[in-house]
């Protein structure tokens, strides 16, 4: 019995000790200015701490928003490399953003009414380079017929500013802002999503027994002439005639006989 009397009377003791102590704390916490001062300062540490946690981040990410940008445009770069095409009938590419000229040139094919020679028509640039010194020359002179040969082009209409056996210019285009091109004939507008590089008429080789084909092209509607030479000399050559159409196997209507033929050139 007295041993749990000292046993409570120690408890009590400690308790009363305890609740002192707090107290004493409680007030020296609430009257002691250098304790207040120091754990404000150690808040304002905390919140610099984190501002400047946030600012870093916020630099990583604009970092990491850079490089995503950059990777774009490199992605963008290597997957859309534009597309070339060639104007003919103009010196010069349209004046429009997103398209350069790689150069400017002189239409040339072959004769009109020779057989052989190259189906295509080309776009010979104004500052030819010669062969190497060491091609053989010999064909000329032992058979002539054994080189084809590249001959000038010439309209075969009148039109705006141009006439009949005057020159065809023509340059070669790079749309940067595209990776496709189509000639899309009997159209002077593009497909919607489809960009109009320029149009104008189709033209080919004349229906006649004695002439060769020569493929479609479409010919700007504001045709220049080539500057070099004389105006309107008939040295024939590639001759580009104006295109219609025949009624029969082709639906008349939509087609129209005898109906001359547009064209137009569109990027993508």
């Amino acid at each position: 019995m007295g041993l749990r009397v000292v046993s409570l009377k120690i408890f009590s003791l400690v308790f009363i000790v305890s609740r002192c102590s707090e107290n004493v704390d409680k007030r020296i916490l609430l009257n002691d200015p250098d304790l207040f001062h120091s754990q404000i300062q150690a808040l304002q540490q905390d919140l610099l701490n984190v501002k400047t946690q946030l600012n870093a981040q916020v630099n990583t990410n604009s970092a990491q928003q850079a490089e995503i940008n950059s990777l774009k445009r490199s992605t963008n770069q290597h997957t859309n490399q534009g597309a070339t095409y060639t104007v003919w009938g103009k010196r010069s590419c349209p004046a429009k953003n997103g398209t350069d000229m790689i150069y400017s040139g002189i239409v040339g094919g072959g004769r009109y009414t020779a057989p052989g020679n190259g189906g295509n028509t080309l776009c010979l640039p104004h500052n030819p380079d010669p062969t190497p010194a060491d091609f053989p020359t010999h064909y000329e002179s032992d058979n002539p017929s054994l080189t084809g040969n590249l001959y000038g082009a010439e309209y075969q209409y009148t039109y705006r500013n141009i006439a009949v056996d005057d020159d065809v210019p023509c340059a070669v285009c790079f749309a940067t802002h595209s990776s496709s091109i189509i000639m899309i004939p009997a159209k002077t507008t593009c497909p919607v999503g489809w960009t109009t590089e320029y149009f104008g008429v189709l033209t080919a080789n004349c229906e006649h027994s004695s002439y060769v084909q020569h493929e479609y092209l479409c010919v700007d509607e504001d045709a220049e002439y080539l500057q070099e030479g004389t105006r309107q000399q008939d040295y024939n050559g590639r001759l580009f005639y104006p295109v219609k159409a025949k009624c029969g196997s082709l639906p008349c209507p939509p087609y129209q006989q005898a109906q001359l033929i547009s064209c137009v050139v569109c990027s993508k």
